[in-house]
């Protein structure tokens, strides 16, 4: 079978593989905030609880995750099917990794701000919102669309407990058939096909916010 002729098939997984990807991202995204927000506390035992999750959930494997909450879980009558506890174990994991990059987000504001901010009788809420969110996004953007796509391609793992992605599809085609390098080459190309455009989307939204942030910060 030519290389090409594989790519509908693998392309039949793509949307749940979106799926997940961005669910996960999203998910992660919204709890990365307050642990990165604990991580940057001036309470110590948030600082450790913070980061502490954060080394626990980079530390430990994927796939180790995916197996505790699909395997692991049905010993306490909890069932989850195999999109689900791929999509809650990415997020988990990406809430770790997106709050080191909110982190970094934050510290890169000049401390300047935050006493401007201060002088102006700012509340907490306002100077976060619209001195210090505004600022670190610009830094933010561009590692969070990385990771996104790091997600993408790690999102692959999902296979083994049988999320039906690209790469589950591959491997059931390679099972059928005596050409698995050719397979496993055009997933790869469909994984390519599918980060590119999202790499160059992101580029151009970090530009676009950087350009329009710093017209308004030279007002």
């Amino acid at each position: 079978m030519n290389f090409l002729e594989y790519i509908p098939t693998l392309a039949s997984g793509i949307a749940t593989t979106l799926a997940l990807t961005a669910l996960s991202f999203a998910f992660g995204a919204v709890f990365a905030l307050p642990v990165a927000m604990a991580r940057s506390s001036r309470f110590r035992s948030l600082r450790l609880l913070a980061g502490g999750y954060i080394e626990l959930v980079r530390g430990i494997p994927p796939i180790a995750w995916l197996f505790v909450l699909f395997f692991g879980l049905n010993q306490f009558g909890i069932r989850l099917n195999s999109f689900t506890a791929a999509v809650i174990g990415l997020a988990i994991i990406s809430a770790g990794y997106l709050a080191e990059i909110y982190r970094a987000g934050f510290n890169a504001v000049p401390a300047g701000q935050h006493e401007a901010a201060s002088a102006l009788s700012l509340s907490s809420r306002t100077t976060f919102s619209s001195v210090v969110a505004p600022q670190a996004i610009i830094t933010v953007l561009p590692l969070a669309i990385a990771f996104f796509i790091g997600l993408l391609k790690d999102s692959a793992v999902a296979s083994v407990i049988g999320v039906q992605d690209i790469t589950t599809i591959a491997v059931s085609l390679s099972k059928r058939s005596l050409d698995s390098l050719t397979i496993f080459l055009a997933a790869g190309a469909v994984y390519l096909l599918i980060s590119i455009p999202i790499a160059i989307f992101g580029s151009w939204l970090g530009n676009r916010i950087a350009q329009k942030w710093g017209a308004r910060h030279a007002r």
